[in-house]
């Protein structure tokens, strides 16, 4: 195999979508530039990659975080069509329809902190006068800090990524229902991890925190929604789960309950969406794994201790990054789980499907740990109260 790796621009770089900045433009639209960047390393890797013993006919992506939505958005763009052959979305955005003229107007906060008043002025600005304008805490509050935590009703993060006409001709939903578009219709691995939210928990002290707090804090969040709903997400995530950790168990169950709402229940539909419009097959996992000692990584990245199946596992033990992490020798649970992973996306790389123990979506979901198991349908009581009472809405976003 020949791995690729490639920068492309970031923040305001990357995706400021503002009326000012069509001007000049070709297409008449603005942001998505680091979108147009990725499509640009794409269209490198199928004129190059044979000098350096790939083959242009079986590229796989694959991205994490943000970077599964830029797989979504690469496997939605007309202007990726035939760029590559099989993607795998990590931990991605479900929620992405933000038109462009909405992006416009909701960027417009970063205008007025710019001073500028035309194109030329904000394509002179210093790199570090753009990045003060940038609205990190204030909507669209860029930063998206709130999506490590339960939901209020009525409070959503604004778009990054937009449906601009050009890299993105509609909705991905819209797109695959309708048939609309120019999409790519490759094999798709969607992927989660069971606690997602582990690596930067909003809520306050929550290693320490016991079971009135946790209780405490579902309510406050959830009783925004319905009376009822707290009480109802209590008993589905109860105090009772298994806690490897001692005494560390309402941090699981926390993170276990926003994971589901903002990550794990939604990219199930996703999953289903995709296996209903694509020929191709559709595979989804969950990573379950409980690493055995709290993971640190240095700076910004991964600032808590997570201890359970958190955000990036999946990305960091496919580059071996696990043991470094931890600080220590890897037990047999983290080595067989760190080769597993590995084994199954190379093998979906090299082949463009999996290996016969992992079946298709929907017939099942693989759950990732020291070894593969299946399931049907992953969590599904617990993702039928999320939608049903209206917070798909409130999943991760860019």
């Amino acid at each position: 195999m020949v791995f690729v790796s490639f920068n492309y621009r970031l923040n305001a770089f990357g995706f400021m979508a503002l009326n000012m900045l069509r001007e000049g433009s070709p297409s008449n639209t603005s942001g998505n530039y680091g979108f147009m960047d990725q499509i640009a390393a794409l269209k490198w890797v199928q004129e190059n990659i044979h000098v350096f013993g790939g083959d242009p006919e079986k590229v796989t992506i694959f991205g994490q975080s943000s970077g599964g939505t830029s797989v979504w958005t690469m496997m939605m763009s007309p202007l990726a069509k035939g760029l590559f052959r099989a993607a795998v979305d990590m931990s991605g955005s479900y929620v992405y329809k933000a038109t462009l003229e909405q992006a416009e107007s909701d960027n417009l906060l970063f205008l007025q902190r710019t001073g500028c008043s035309d194109p030329s002025c904000l394509r002179r600005l210093p790199v570090t006068d753009v990045l003060k304008a940038i609205p990190w805490q204030e909507f669209p509050s860029w930063a998206a800090d709130e999506l490590t935590d339960l939901p209020l009703r009525g409070h959503f993060v604004g778009p990054v990524a937009v449906v601009d006409g050009y890299v993105l001709e509609a909705p991905p939903f819209e797109v695959w229902e309708k048939k609309k578009g120019n999409y790519n219709d490759v094999p798709f691995v969607i992927g989660t991890t069971e606690q997602e939210a582990d690596f930067s928990p909003r809520a306050e002290n929550i290693s320490s925190w016991t079971w009135g707090d946790y209780s405490w804090f579902v309510t406050d969040k959830l009783r925004s929604f319905s009376e009822t709903l707290p009480s109802d997400a209590l008993e589905l995530y109860p105090s009772s789960a298994p806690c490897p950790t001692g005494d560390r168990c309402p941090e699981r169950s926390f993170t276990s309950m926003v994971s589901d709402i903002r990550v794990t229940c939604p990219n199930n539909d996703l999953a289903r969406r995709a296996a209903e419009a694509l020929d191709s097959p559709v595979y989804r996992y969950v990573v379950t794994h409980t690493p055995s000692g709290p993971v640190n990584v240095s700076g910004d990245l991964l600032p808590f201790p997570s201890r359970f199946s958190f955000h990036f596992l999946d990305t960091l033990s496919f580059f071996r990054g696990l043991e470094a992490a931890l600080g220590k020798k890897l037990s047999d649970g983290d080595r067989s789980f760190q080769d597993l992973i590995t084994k199954h996306l190379v093998t979906f790389a090299k082949t463009g499907k999996m290996a016969d123990e992992w079946p298709e979506y929907p017939a099942a979901t693989a759950l990732l740990s020291d070894q593969l198991s299946t399931v049907q349908s992953y969590s599904s009581a617990r993702c039928q109260l999320w939608e049903e009472n209206g917070l798909f809405a409130y999943a991760w976003t860019n």
